[in-house]
């Protein structure tokens, strides 16, 4: 039955094995691997933006910085309605020290997602490090008020004296 399974599998298009293959790595740790799945899956589906998401976040997990960076931004121009990939990017455009690239990136989550806690605590934390720490404790205070606990760290240690948007 389950070579019965697999065959027809591999008979219909829309089943991606890699792609299932590379996701189970990446959780089990092995972005190594899941690097080398996903990219299997990217020649047989180069449209698919998913795809081009998950290496990017596997290739990130090397450090492979530049390459997440690349795979996200190509995930982005097929699909740019995603809060994900802009969060991802911007971190990993972070560890590249593009910063203001980061926050921009940031900012395009947030205005996809307004919910989204850890865009603005780390929008808070990149502000934060370029100076602006009004902007930034304004991001702390949205992401303890959605929820964000480490938020409130930042806001008990550099925001006292910050007035709070009304």
């Amino acid at each position: 039955m389950r070579y019965l399974l697999y065959f027809s599998c591999l008979l219909l298009s829309g089943c991606m094995i890699d792609y299932n293959l590379g996701l189970n790595r990446i959780k089990e740790g092995k972005f190594q691997e899941a690097t080398e799945l996903l990219t299997k899956a990217h020649a047989q589906y180069p449209k698919n933006p998913q795809i081009l998401f998950s290496r990017g976040i596997s290739r990130g997990f090397q450090e492979n910085y530049s390459g997440a960076v690349a795979d996200l931004t190509r995930a982005i121009k097929l699909e740019n309605d995603h809060a994900d990939y802009y969060f991802y990017r911007a971190y990993f455009k972070s560890k590249l020290g593009n910063e203001k690239g980061a926050i921009a990136d940031y900012s395009k989550s947030i205005a996809i997602y307004p919910y989204y806690s850890e865009s603005y605590f780390n929008r808070g934390v990149k502000l934060l490090s370029t100076g602006n720490l009004t902007e930034a404790c304004y991001d702390f205070q949205y992401a303890s008020d959605l929820g964000d606990t480490l938020s409130l760290g930042y806001l008990n240690i550099y925001c006292s004296s910050i007035k709070r948007p009304e």
